[in-house]
């Protein structure tokens, strides 16, 4: 089921406005797609921190604009840097079978089994390109390397994403990798205990 929200068209614009929008409980957003113009719209905070949350940000809805249904995904979140609270939202509209492209977050699955044992997990690619129907937007991408040793890869070419969308990025880009602690302190140029003492101070 397709997850809808509530939205009013913004006629005020700009900086204050959209402060006095923020105080108010409400995030400034626009939507523009195929056939329209973009338009300024405004959404209730609550219902879109709960839709993102429990859909993922790149989850297809339904927002009713002054009675008229537009189904659409979130396009960009702008955040503030400090507070992490979502300032801005580009909304695209689109068609339930159309084809868009978009990033989708990788989620490592046994990460914390692998450094228990004294490794370090090196996440390189965080979001993969995909391209897929907008009916079919996975929430995240996950691979478990609870089975991943010092010295073992993730890449691209490793893992299986079924039919439902297609990976863009390259099939021999490192996803992941995994090292020994001291090897990770090491090649960050940490210099080892025994050359920190100095001769006089051996016995």
């Amino acid at each position: 089921m397709i997850n809808s929200i509530e939205s009013n068209i913004r006629n005020d614009r700009g900086t204050n406005a959209n402060h006095r929008l923020r105080d108010e409980g409400f995030i400034p957003a626009v939507i523009y797609g195929k056939n329209m113009n973009t338009l300024p719209i405004e959404v209730d905070k609550r219902e879109v921190e709960n839709l993102i949350r429990y859909g993922g940000e790149n989850s297809l809805i339904e927002i009713n604009i002054g009675g008229q249904l537009q189904t659409a995904y979130i396009k960009e979140v702008q955040r503030s840097p400090v507070t992490r609270q979502i300032m801005h939202l580009d909304f695209q509209k689109v068609n339930a079978d159309e084809k868009i492209y978009l990033s989708i977050p990788v989620v490592l699955k046994g990460r914390g089994f692998v450094e228990k044992g004294g490794a370090v997990v090196q996440q390189q690619i965080r979001e993969l390109e995909i391209e897929c129907s907008a009916a079919n937007i996975p929430k995240k991408i996950e691979f478990d390397i609870s089975h991943f040793k010092p010295g073992d890869l993730l890449k691209v070419a490793d893992m299986e994403f079924g039919q439902e969308f297609a990976v863009l990025d390259e099939l021999q880009s490192v996803i992941a990798s995994v090292a020994m602690a001291e090897k990770v302190i090491d090649d960050e140029g940490e210099v080892p205990l025994e050359e920190k003492i100095e001769p006089n101070d051996r016995k």
